[in-house]
């Protein structure tokens, strides 16, 4: 039953949809069949669930959506909305505020010698995860893709790699998280940890040298150090930003490998295209349901929508559209023509993620570490593969098996 008073008055009858991405029972038999469904639908339509938003079915749209920062302003990117208690820097600020930030982050935190143990630590993280598997079996989201990128971020952090449970629980409240209430306690929970051990490194700053908190201390902006808030705005950025996301791209790609053993065996036979292939594998498994608020009362494309209306920019939405790529659904190698294929899974525009190169090369070391290592990689027989919804589409289990 529709609730029309999730309905805002200025919204057409016609363009009313039902789309619940957080809680779709489709979506958790056949994600990429239902998106893929969603071109028989309007270009733009209104779905009353999670508090009411609409939703853009078009890449172009889509990147519209993530570039045009006059129109779609970054200070509510949740759906549904939360609460403005947790401030996430440099995401929930537009240019030109956002691009000071960003910049300081660009030529601090992420710059080459921040990162520059990023390719050999994340090789031996996984590595010693491989070597911790039962011979020829894991459950490759546990024992896998939940512990890697959370252990590369306590690495890269300076922070003890103990805590890596906790931070498990509340990436699942944040991504996972059924309502609102859910999502803002693992927010709320998470930014108690971060100030917490914020405190704790700046009574001994010089502890963890070379580390990227050492790196955030070092940052300016606008010619002055970054206040206490804002390093904690910053930490819980960069910890919300790349953990969940990575970890649901590692479960899609290794999946599809392990059910398409020609395309696992060209990757180990030419590991040399795998760039161009992962690139291709994030346009095809898109994951993030990132949200937008409209900035002022605009008629977009024909549709009239008020300031303050929420609007989801989806990226598995974005790479399944025909019109941007030809039969979408099949994971074509080559579809760059040499070139890697252009997509929107990091997003574009202003708010094109900082953190892209961190999680590629999570991504590529997964694809040459592992695939060498897992000869005749499969899925166990008689199981039911099930995708949770949420803010990022994650497999819920993947037990694979190999010849050991």
């Amino acid at each position: 039953m529709t609730d029309v008073s999730l309905i805002p008055a200025h919204v057409p009858p016609e363009r009313v949809m039902r789309f619940d991405f957080r809680n779709d029972a489709e979506i958790r038999r056949d994600p990429w069949g239902y998106i893929a469904r969603l071109d028989e639908r309007p270009d733009i339509f209104f779905s009353p669930d999670l508090g009411g938003y609409w939703i853009v079915t078009r890449a172009a749209m889509i990147d519209e959506v993530f570039s045009r920062h006059d129109l779609f302003t970054a200070t509510s990117v949740a759906i549904p909305k939360r609460d403005k208690s947790v401030v996430l820097i440099p995401n929930n600020f537009d240019p030109p505020e956002h691009t000071a930030y960003r910049k300081t982050m660009a030529n601090n935190l992420f710059s080459p010698r921040a990162l520059a143990t990023l390719e050999p630590d994340t090789r031996a993280f996984s590595q010693a995860l491989f070597d911790s598997f039962v011979p020829g079996a894991c459950e490759f989201v546990d024992d896998y893709a939940y512990k890697l990128p959370i252990d590369i971020f306590l690495k890269l952090m300076g922070a003890d790699l103990a805590l890596r449970d906790d931070c498990l629980s509340w990436i699942k409240l944040i991504f996972r998280g059924r309502d609102a209430d859910e999502t803002n306690r693992g927010f709320i929970a998470a930014a108690g940890w971060v100030a917490t051990w914020l405190d704790e490194q700046l009574a001994d700053p010089a502890r963890n040298p070379g580390s990227m908190f050492q790196a955030m201390v070092a940052s300016r902006i606008n010619g002055r150090a970054l206040t206490l808030d804002e390093m904690r705005s910053i930490t819980l950025m960069l910890f919300t930003g790349g953990l969940d996301t990575i970890t649901s791209q590692m479960t899609h790609i290794m999946r599809f490998l392990a059910e398409n053993p020609d395309h696992r065996r060209h990757l180990v036979d030419h590991p040399e295209d795998v760039p161009f292939a992962l690139e291709e594998l994030l346009r095809r498994f898109g994951i993030s349901f990132i949200g937008r608020a409209v900035a002022k009362d605009i008629d977009y494309h024909g549709v009239a929508m008020k300031e303050g209306d929420v609007i989801c920019a989806a990226t598995p939405i974005a790479g399944l559209d025909p019109r941007a790529f030809p039969d979408p659904l099949t994971v074509d190698f080559g579809r760059g023509n040499g070139r890697r294929v252009k997509h929107l899974g990091f997003g574009s525009g202003p708010h094109l993620c900082i953190g892209a190169h961190l999680a590629r090369v999570q991504l590529t070391v997964m694809l040459e570490d592992l695939l060498p290592r897992m000869p005749n990689l499969r899925i166990a027989p008689g199981t039911t593969i099930e995708t949770m919804n949420g803010a990022t589409l994650m497999l819920k289990a993947l037990p694979l098996l190999w010849d050991a």
